[in-house]
């Protein structure tokens, strides 16, 4: 009986072995913000108006947590990496905080507010999209309505691009942060408030 119930323990330790030995490479969680990049957002009080930035609309294949390279008309995801929430609420966060960066004197937020804000931002991103030989694109367009009605809103397209490697995650992760930054540049430097 004892032989038995070793010959079953030995079998079971060899199984869990070997499909230990099978695991897939741990998981990596990436977020649009290196550490310590958006320390440098001061803090609210003395703030002279208040933005709120409506979370960012994406298209479907991007919205996700998964992290995609595009090679030719198949959209591949990584193995290994995925992004720390969905992409449109990443995309808003980060947004939200370079824009902060560029414009201290504003309080930007990704909150609704109780009361009814200075300006309202909303972004919509019609395309984005990493190719497998490095080359980012990004379209988005934004509104921006002033909450005085009387003032008019002020509405934008553009078109950004970054190229880089690709051979890793952090390398996509990298491409998407360009490209948002570049969108984040021309907000900051475009808008009436």
């Amino acid at each position: 009986m004892n032989f038995r119930r070793f010959l079953i323990l030995a079998a079971l330790s060899c199984v869990a072995a070997v499909l230990g030995a099978c695991a897939s490479p741990p998981l990596i969680v990436y977020t649009l913000e290196a550490s310590g990049e958006g320390s440098a957002v001061p803090p609210a009080a003395g703030k002279i108006g208040v933005v709120e930035v409506s979370r960012v609309l994406v298209p479907d294949a991007v919205d996700s947590q998964d992290i995609v390279v595009r090679q030719g008309s198949t959209l591949v995801r990584s193995s290994r990496g995925r992004w720390a929430t969905r992409f449109s609420v990443g995309a808003t966060y980060y947004l939200t905080r370079q824009l902060a960066q560029r414009r201290p004197e504003l309080l930007f937020t990704d909150q609704p507010q109780i009361e009814p804000p200075n300006y309202r931002l909303v972004v919509t991103i019609g395309a984005l999209d990493v190719t497998a030989n490095g080359t980012a694109t990004l379209e988005a367009d934004w509104l921006i309505v002033p909450r005085d009605p009387a003032r008019p809103s002020q509405r934008k397209r553009e078109r950004y691009t970054s190229s880089g490697p690709v051979a890793t995650d952090q390398d996509v992760v990298a491409l998407n942060m360009a490209v948002l930054k570049q969108l984040a540049d021309t907000i900051a430097a475009s808008a009436p408030w």
